[in-house]
C-alpha cells in the first residue's frame, strides 16, 4: 500500500544521522542507576523492533570502560576495548554531574555514537540529527505521517483509516482539517517535482 509521500523515492544523499548510529546516553544510565562505581552490564540496541548489537561495559569512578567487537563492510569481527573518561560540571542547587569526555577532542558530551570502530561525539564524526538533515521537502512529508499516526488508528505509507481509538471527535476533527492542509502541500510539492522532471527530461530530447 502506497500513496504521495509513501517510501522514500524523493530522498537522495541522505547523510547519517545521530539518530541513525548506535549511540552511548550517561543521562540514561544515570537515570537507570548504571554509573555507580564497579557497576558491570550491557546496553543493547534494537532496530524495527529486533536486536541489534550490544556492548559490555564497566563504569569506574572516573571512566566507563566498554568491551564490544566491530567490523566494517563485511571484514572480520574484532575485538575493541574503549575507555572513556568522565568529566563533571557543580550544579546549581549543589552536588555534582558527570559528562563524558570525547576521547577523540576531549569535548564535554552527554552522548557518545558509533559511526566507526570508537564511540565518540558528533562532531567528530560530523553527524547531524534527522532534523537538521531535513529539508524543506522532507519536513512536509514528516510533518503528514506524524499527523497520520496520531490520528489515525491505521495508518500506512500515506493512507489513513479509523480514527485513532479514545480520541474525541472534535480533537479527530481539528487535527484532521490540519491532516488535509498539511497532504494538499505534499501533492502541491509532489506536482512540482513531476513538473520540474519532466522539463528536465523534454529538455535533454
Amino acid at each position: 500500500m502506497g500513496g504521495i509521500g509513501s517510501g522514500s523515492w524523493y530522498r537522495w544523499n541522505k547523510q547519517t544521522t545521530v539518530d541513525e548510529c548506535k549511540r552511548v546516553d550517561i543521562r540514561y544510565m544515570r537515570k537507570h542507576g548504571l554509573l555507580k562505581p564497579y557497576t558491570m552490564g550491557s546496553l543493547s540496541w534494537t532496530r524495527g523492533g529486533e536486536p541489534n548489537g550490544f556492548i559490555n561495559y564497566t563504569c569506574y569512578e572516573d571512566k566507563l570502560a566498554l568491551k564490544f567487537r566491530y567490523r566494517e563492510y563485511g571484514d572480520e569481527w574484532q575485538p575493541v576495548n574503549q575507555n572513556i573518561y568522565f568529566t563533571t560540571t557543580t550544579c546549581n542547587y549543589g552536588g555534582i554531574r558527570k559528562w563524558f569526555a570525547c576521547p577523540n577532542c576531549g569535548r564535554r558530551v552527554a552522548v557518545l555514537c558509533s559511526d566507526g570502530p570508537l564511540f565518540l561525539c558528533r562532531h567528530c564524526y560530523q553527524l547531524p540529527y534527522s532534523s537538521q538533515n531535513e529539508g524543506k521537502i522532507d519536513r512536509v512529508f514528516s510533518k503528514k505521517h506524524k499527523l497520520g499516526a496520531k490520528i489515525f488508528e491505521n495508518y500506512d505509507n500515506g493512507y489513513g483509516w479509523l480514527k485513532k481509538k479514545g480520541m474525541h471527535w472534535k480533537t479527530f476533527e481539528r487535527h484532521y482539517r490540519k491532516y488535509q492542509r498539511v497532504n494538499q502541500q505534499v501533492e502541491d510539492i509532489t506536482i512540482n517535482m513531476l513538473k520540474g522532471l519532466d522539463i528536465a527530461i523534454n529538455a535533454k530530447k
